[in-house]
């Protein structure tokens, strides 16, 4: 009788498994079929930093102040920078990152006053050696430098001639008060 039973059993325990695996055969694919399809991070998705596109700019903002430098806890960022002539503010010329090193707390991102780093969307990043991870994050943007710097130069001789007209529209505004202050004393 253990027999029958035992054999019964297995017979069992063997349809209900057919039936599992049938019923899951006909669904779509749970898990991406990587590396020919690969998925969109969503934005909370955390991996390496990146310098961000400003809009209208065609480039990054960093300015080398040198904040994500001093709050990182993994000393993995070296900048360097340079003032470009005919602007106020400083241009990053390098923004080197070691990846084997960075934790990515995102604290850089929180000190960042020009908001120019974010996070990468990319998940397969992959190295052999240590100097795999070391990046240079300006790279991509060498090309357009040039012409970048020269739209930032446009904006600034742009605000200058604003502010210009405004203070020269004040002073008109005020010597115009003050002339009717004297005539109405006479």
């Amino acid at each position: 009788m253990t027999i029958l039973s035992d054999t019964l059993t297995g017979a069992r325990s063997l349809l209900t498994g057919m039936k599992v695996t049938l019923k899951h055969c006909f669904r779509p694919p749970v898990t991406s079929q990587y590396p020919r399809e690969k998925l969109e991070m969503s934005k909370a998705y955390r991996n390496v930093i990146v310098l961000v596109e400003v809009e209208g700019l065609g480039s990054h903002d960093c300015i080398d102040c040198n904040a994500c430098v001093r709050v990182c806890p993994s000393d993995c960022i070296v900048i360097e920078g340079e003032r470009p002539e005919g602007l106020k503010r400083k241009r990053a010329t390098l923004f080197e990152v070691d990846f084997a090193l960075c934790s990515e707390c995102g604290l850089c991102l929180d000190v960042c006053p020009t908001d120019t780093l974010g996070y990468s969307r990319e998940y397969d990043q992959a190295g052999y050696q240590r100097a795999d991870f070391l990046y240079d994050l300006i790279e991509p943007w060498r090309e357009g430098e040039e012409a970048c710097r020269e739209r930032l130069r446009e904006a600034e001789a742009e605000k200058a001639a604003t502010r210009a007209a405004a203070k020269k529209a004040a002073a008109a505004k005020k010597a115009a008060e003050m002339d009717g202050a004297g005539q109405s004393d006479a």
